[in-house]
This record gives C-alpha cells, structure tokens and sequence, in this order.
C-alpha cells in the first residue's frame, strides 16, 4: 500500500517536472527570467503621472501605504496615510480639455468603482497599518490638467 501511494506520488512530481520543462522549452526561458510586460506609451504616461503625484502628496506630509491596489471592481491609484485618516488617491490627466478636464473624469461610475474596490481594501489596510481598528477614510484625487497637478482633498463622499 505504502509503496503504491509513493509510486503515484513520484509519478505525479515527475509528470508536473516534464510539464514545467515543456513550458520552459516553448517559451525559451524560465518565468522568473523573462521581462515584465511592456507597458504602452498610455501606461507609462499613467506611472509617470503617479509618481509625480506621490512626490506632491509626499511633501505635503502623507505616508505612502500602497500602490495599484487592484481587485475585481477596479484599481486604487494610492493608499496614503494622513495622521490617523486613510486617503485613498484616484490620479488622472489629461493633456487637452476639449472633453471636460482631468476631474470632470471621475463620474458617477468612477467613484462607485473606487468605493468598492476601497471596500474590498480597507479591513486589510487596517489590519496592516490600524492594528485592525478601521480608520476615518477619504477620497482625494491629484489630477493633472496640461501637466499641472491639483490635489483635491475629499474629492468625493461615499454616502
């Protein structure tokens, strides 16, 4: 008995170790030794602008908690800390106003994204910076109309 659950299980380790070498062959290396992903002109815009409203945000006395946090309903650009409160920060721009500046952007849909998405972060943010006590939470945005930023303290309320 013994030595046919330790047969299938060498079977099994061998079968996984011949798929792994296959995935290795077809893609020429490694996972851990391939590139990251290019990022489009668009995406590396957007870092830029994100790291430009973290160095404000930064100066003005906030503590970065994280970036990009990202589940199913969307993405938090920024999680900062602010004395006891926590700011979730939304970064958008735009080059030309012809449709509506960089604000204007951030509708109705945007924050309903952004409240869930906060939701979905908030009990672990506090876990990790609140030891578990759930802080006083704010929306802010730093948008960037013809590359000058505007940090919006309480850009918008979750009733």
């Amino acid at each position: 008995m013994v030595d046919d659950t330790l047969r299938l299980a060498c079977e099994l380790a061998l079968a996984a170790r011949r798929r792994a070498a296959k995935r290795r062959r077809r893609t020429g290396r490694a996972a851990a030794d391939r590139p990251p992903p290019r990022r489009s002109p668009t995406q590396r815009r957007g870092d830029l602008h994100e790291a430009a409203a973290l160095r404000l945000l930064q100066e003005h006395g906030l503590a970065l908690l994280a970036r990009n946090l990202a589940c199913r309903a969307g993405e938090i650009d920024l999680a900062m800390r602010e004395g006891d409160t926590l700011v979730f920060v939304e970064v958008r721009a735009r080059a030309r106003s012809r449709f509506g500046d960089a604000a204007a952007s951030i509708g109705r849909d945007k924050q309903a994204r952004l409240a869930r998405t906060a939701a979905h972060w908030l009990p672990e943010l506090a876990r990790r910076h609140w030891q578990g006590a759930l802080p006083a939470a704010r929306f802010d945005a730093v948008v960037f109309d013809d590359g000058r930023p505007t940090w919006l303290r309480g850009a918008f309320w979750v009733p």
